[in-house]
This record gives C-alpha cells, sequence and structure tokens, in this order.
C-alpha cells in the first residue's frame, strides 16, 4: 500500500475507532493540531497506536526508532506530528 498523509491519517483515525470505547473519544474531535494527551491516550495506548501504524505499513519498528533519535516524547506529540513521523520513514517524499 502507498503511503501517503491521507492514508495515515485513515488508519490512525481508524485505531482510534479502535481505542475509542475505552478513551470515551469521539473521532470528530481528531485535528492535525490536538494533542494526544489532550485526547485521553495513555502511555501503553500511544506505544499501541504507533505499533498500529507500523504494522500496517510494514515499516518494523522504525517509527519507534526515529522518534527516539529525535528524543520526542509520544505524549508530547500532536495527531499532526505521528502522521509526518509514519511519512518521514515510509515516504519521505512525501514530507
Amino acid at each position: 500500500m502507498m503511503i501517503s498523509r491521507e492514508n495515515v491519517l485513515a488508519v490512525l483515525t481508524e485505531v482510534f475507532e479502535d481505542l475509542g470505547d475505552d478513551l470515551e473519544l469521539e473521532t470528530t474531535d481528531l485535528t492535525p493540531d490536538s494533542k494526544l494527551l489532550d485526547l485521553g491516550l495513555e502511555s501503553i495506548s500511544l506505544v499501541y497506536l504507533v505499533s498500529e501504524l507500523q504494522q500496517h505499513f510494514g515499516l518494523g519498528d522504525r517509527v519507534f526508532k526515529a522518534l527516539r533519535e529525535e528524543g520526542r516524547l509520544l505524549k508530547d506529540m500532536t495527531v499532526d506530528d505521528i502522521v509526518t513521523s509514519v511519512l518521514r520513514v515510509g515516504a519521505p517524499d512525501c514530507v
């Protein structure tokens, strides 16, 4: 599957929908500027979110490695930060 901003956002939205019952999150609350922690995601949910994106796009653990190298904390990231991180690893020409 081709990795594009729209595809990553669609998968991210699907994961949020899966987590939605536990988090009482409405996917309409998702905007590019939404901070993940403000959406009610706990640490384990943040890890699950990135893991699902990596698995869906066949990226191994490259997103986690890139975030660690950048010194980025998942709890401080926005929806757009996650989308951009996946694109940097999987489709650098799209960033």
